[in-house]
């Protein structure tokens, strides 16, 4: 029985690889968003100055991991068994959690997920300690005082300071750095390319000592934080003697290294080098290199505390079931090959991960100053926001003199993208290295003041808090902006609420189904991960084919007729399918086929949804004046539009019928339908053959329109039929609404399904369209 250990603790390292990559996919943004944003430098160079930063921060870092070990739970009142138990049910539920965020692009916290895990595992295991022993069950609440005789399990402070720290976070981050970048805006504008030479050299040497003040700080203090002097190596002795002369003598330092970056960086502009993208690159550095120094022991630290007790148990003479882990209380240090193997694992993850670019590209979103397709729906809360920020600043507009007011609409109005077709920044640099230093110097601040600031928290409402400041909240976008930030932090909460009732239920399920509960749970994790591959997948997918869409020469008519037709020809396959299966569904009263049916409707919809949203910069792209290719893009989407909404009553409808358990069509129904399947499949088989093939001859027309009719003098039968059924009382009002919907909406269908032959071979033809 005793060999269960060492497989929990060999998994507890496999499941440490996989917490790594979950983790530095979600934390990447933390660093990356300003550099990628801004378009700093090309890909590349930012993942290799990140990948750099990442294994410097995993190697300088102080390696204890004490977060898994104490503070949240008190180790000496839980046995070898219980912990491992609470070990392994935190990493299963921070896999899953993190994963699940990051498949749908929602950055969290690790630091909250990891401390309410331990948390919310740990009082499952008191809870059951308290329940099997008989204690009081104030022992659960207790703040623990061995002096006094208290007993307490758990260390509830902690858990307060994680959502202090999020509302701290929020309000902290986002005012300052809305302020900041207001400040930074009004004096350098949109067209700052003038003021770069001395003005950008002094606001660069200022970012410069602030940055490098968090890196040694933030970056590099776990170094020597909390490390014994007797224990450390002669890198740590230096460095602490400078680290102890930079804390006592902060003024002095930010004025030299001030002093020493304004005048290298203005030399550097002879050489044609942007002061404001070497303060981006190096920003980014010192962050990547705080988060793997820093946020470490979320991934690691529990496996480690895990090993720990291990090797402690292995030590020792006692029962799994008798062996307090006083031993943990201890500060124990990790070996470097771990943190060593830790580093390459974030950097590889860096630059493969593709969850990591989608986390990644919802705060950009959120804070583009370009337009983008929008990834959240307003809300009321959102509205409510926007519309009382819409009737403050009229009222100030009516008091601000108008002198201020055309200044600042001078200063604030952005440069747009079009007028340098090169530039696909989604934001400056000027927003950029206020994101980066705004963001370096809080929680600089606050981890002097010994504030529960969340790195996580910090960047994205500072990201968040400079876009409103530079108006990329505009009224096109403000009530989806706002709403994408009420989501994010909904999901921060989430994150603390989920995390610790998971990781409860895991713990109850592992201690009571022992390596049955393991081995299932072991199994989920594997699942989760499958699953929300699968779905990220299916994403890129699409991403894919609207980045396809966008790059096509739309000056170019045959070349915007072949992408067009081949997306009609692939749609028209998906339409004839998904009318197969609610046939199928109606007939024989088979909800699995119309659960397919709607899954597929789901996809057309979202597909021809990213259409819409790229008609804008389609037509904008357009700049001949020819017009054709502009004008068939929004014909073929008005035309499949039309089709769609065809197809979404007669699914919806078949598929309300069925679910609410209303009587089946009668036999005659059900074979009528066959009939008009059938020829509705060969009517849209033979469309799709003739679209695929490009052959737009007069004959090829004539046959769809004959198969057309032939199609609609069908669907006149079945009327007529259903009619006269309704007046000998046959039919009733449920069927009577279902059976018209299906037959009237399929007629509409074909009609508007034809009118693509006809507008392709008009172009064929004529080369242009027909005004």
């Amino acid at each position: 029985m005793d060999q269960i250990y060492i497989i929990i603790v060999g998994l507890l390292f496999c499941l440490a690889f996989f917490d790594l990559v979950v983790g530095v996919s979600n934390d990447a943004v933390n660093f990356l968003n300003s550099a990628i944003g801004s378009n700093a430098a090309k890909w590349r160079t930012i993942m290799i100055i990140a990948s750099v930063g990442i294994m410097l921060g995993a190697m300088t870092s102080g390696g204890m991991m004490e977060v898994a070990r104490k503070g949240i739970f008190n180790p000496q009142y839980f046995y070898f068994n219980e912990i491992m138990v609470i070990f392994l049910a935190v990493m299963i539920t921070d896999i899953i959690l993190l994963d699940v965020f990051n498949t749908f692009g929602m950055p969290t916290s690790t630091t909250v997920s990891i401390v309410f895990e331990i948390l919310g595992a740990s009082f499952a295991l008191s809870v059951i300690k308290v329940l099997e022993d008989g204690l009081p069950m104030n022992i659960l609440f207790n703040h623990d005082n061995p002096e006094a005789g208290i007993t307490g399990f758990m260390n509830w402070e902690k858990a307060g300071d994680i959502v202090y720290s999020i509302l701290l976070s929020v309000v902290i981050a986002f005012t300052v750095g809305a302020l900041v970048q207001f400040i930074s805006r009004f004096f350098f504008s949109f067209r700052y390319d003038n003021r770069l030479k001395f003005a950008g050299s002094i606001f660069s040497g200022v970012a410069f000592a602030a940055i490098l003040y968090f890196l040694i700080f933030k970056g590099m203090g776990s170094v020597v934080k909390d490390v014994d002097p007797n224990q450390m190596n002669l890198f740590q002795q230096n460095f602490k003697y400078f680290y102890d002369w930079v804390a006592i003598n902060i003024p002095v330092f930010l004025f030299i290294t001030f002093i020493i970056s304004s005048i290298t960086l203005f030399l550097l502009q002879k050489w044609h080098v942007n002061p404001l993208r070497m303060v981006v690159l190096f920003g980014t550095f010192s962050l990547a290199m705080a988060f793997a120094g820093n946020d470490l022991v979320n991934f690691i630290g529990v496996p480690i505390a895990g090993w720990q007790a291990f090797n402690l148990w292995n030590q020792s003479a006692a029962a799994p079931t008798d062996l307090l882990m006083t031993g943990l209380a201890g500060k124990v240090a990790t070996p470097y090959f771990m943190l060593l193997m830790a580093g390459i694992v974030m950097s590889l993850t860096l630059w493969f991960s593709k969850k990591a670019k989608t986390v990644t590209e919802t705060e950009i979103k959120l804070g583009a100053q370009s337009e983008v397709a929008e990834r959240f729906k307003p809300n009321y809360v959102a509205r409510a926001i926007v519309n009382s920020s819409s009737s403050i600043n009229k009222e100030l507009i009516k008091v601000l003199p108008a002198s201020l007011i055309a200044r600042l609409n001078l200063k604030f109005t952005a440069v747009d993208v079009t007028e340098n077709e090169k530039a696909v920044a989604h934001f400056d640099l000027v927003r950029a290295s206020v994101n980066l230093v705004t963001a370096s110097v809080l929680i600089a601040i606050a981890t002097d003041l010994k504030l529960p600031l969340s790195t996580t928290y910090v960047s994205f409402m500072v990201a968040m808090g400079t876009s409103l400041a530079d108006r990329a909240w505009g009224r096109e976008s403000a009530v989806y902006r706002v709403a994408g930030v009420m989501n994010v932090i909904g999901g921060w909460f989430l994150t603390a609420l989920t995390a610790s009732s998971v990781a409860a239920l895991f713990a109850a399920i592992m201690y009571y189904g022992g390596i049955y509960g393991i081995s299932f749970l072991a199994l989920l994790v594997v699942f989760s991960i499958y699953k929300t591959s699968k779905l990220h997948t299916n994403k890129l997918k699409r991403d894919k084919l609207s980045e396809t869409r966008e790059a096509i020469n739309y000056k170019d008519v045959n070349e915007t007729l072949g992408l067009l037709t081949e997306n009609v020809e692939s749609s028209l396959g998906e339409i004839k399918r998904t009318l197969e299966l609610t046939n199928i569904g109606i007939t024989k009263e088979n909800r699995r086929a119309l659960n397919d049916a709607n899954d597929k409707l789901n996809d057309l919809n979202l597909k021809y949804s990213m259409v819409k949203n790229g008609l804008f910069k389609i037509i904008k792209k357009n700049h001949s004046n020819e017009t054709t290719s502009a004008h068939l893009y929004v014909l073929t989407y008005d035309l499949m539009q039309d089709i769609l909404q065809s197809l979404t009553l007669i699914v919806e409808s078949a598929t309300v019928h069925v679910k609410n358990n209303h009587k089946p069509l009668t036999k005659e129904q059900c074979k009528h339908l066959g009939v008009i399947k059938y020829l509705l499949s060969d009517y849209l088989t033979y469309l799709r053959e003739t679209i695929a093939a490009r052959d737009f001859s007069d004959a090829r027309l004539e046959e769809l329109i004959t198969r057309k009719n032939n199609f609609l003098r069908e669907i006149e039968e079945a009327t007529s039929q259903q009619i006269n059924g309704i007046m000998n009382k046959k039919y009733g009002f449920k069927n009577t609404s279902l059976y018209f919907t299906l037959l009237l909406e399929m007629k509409d269908l074909v009609a508007v399904a034809a009118r693509f032959l006809k507008l392709y071979t008009r172009i064929s033809k004529e080369g242009k369209l027909t005004k």
